[in-house]
């Protein structure tokens, strides 16, 4: 997907990241048509889900959202179609969100599939928005003090919360290593 997403949007630096570019790289690359709906939901609760079918994704955000978080949840939930068919998609999916907002994952393994493809679609998400090629610049200026968190979020169009998430050492490790850029990838 960042592939296709290189050689459509003309680089792997274009920033913000498009919505249309994300929704038009799914249609090319997995043959799904997505509508994408508004909906005001409990956010305690639920900011985003997709229905897949038959070659047709049906997204549906929170109306209550900022740009940023609907940005991250649009991308996230557009993720499923990588993971996902028609065939092996969540039929209903009230058991995982009661799951994340009462168990957690870290704490009981009722349904691991489906938390695997939640934890997967999260990292999908802030891989597409926050390109590879540009976390070790965006590190470098916050670190010479031309730019700060929130700077580099608005840049991105993203929260300042998901931009420390993804310049953390750990976080650009575990990326570098899941791309093959790492300098340990043999063990891999």
């Amino acid at each position: 997907m960042r592939n296709f997403l290189n050689d459509y949007c003309g680089g792997p630096d274009k920033v913000p990241v498009s919505m249309d570019d994300i929704t038009a790289a799914i249609k090319e690359l997995y043959g799904y048509e997505i509508t994408t709906q508004f909906v005001p939901f409990n956010p305690a609760l639920l900011r985003g889900m997709i229905e897949i079918y038959e070659k047709k994704a049906v997204i549906t955000i929170n109306a209550n959202l900022n740009t940023a978080d609907t940005r991250y949840v649009f991308v996230k939930e557009a993720c499923h179609i990588m993971l996902h068919t028609v065939e092996n998609a969540t039929k209903d999916p009230s058991e995982i969100i009661d799951y994340y907002v009462h168990v957690r994952p870290e704490n009981d393994h009722t349904h691991p599939e489906e938390i695997i493809c939640e934890e997967i679609t999260k990292h999908g998400a802030v891989e597409l928005l926050f390109p590879p090629a540009l976390r070790q610049h965006a590190k470098d200026q916050i670190a010479a003090g031309k730019a700060t968190l929130f700077t580099i979020g608005e840049g991105l169009h993203m929260s300042e919360n998901l931009v420390e998430f993804v310049l953390s050492d750990w976080y650009i490790d575990l990326s570098a290593r899941l791309l093959g850029d790492s300098p340990d990838r043999e063990r891999f």
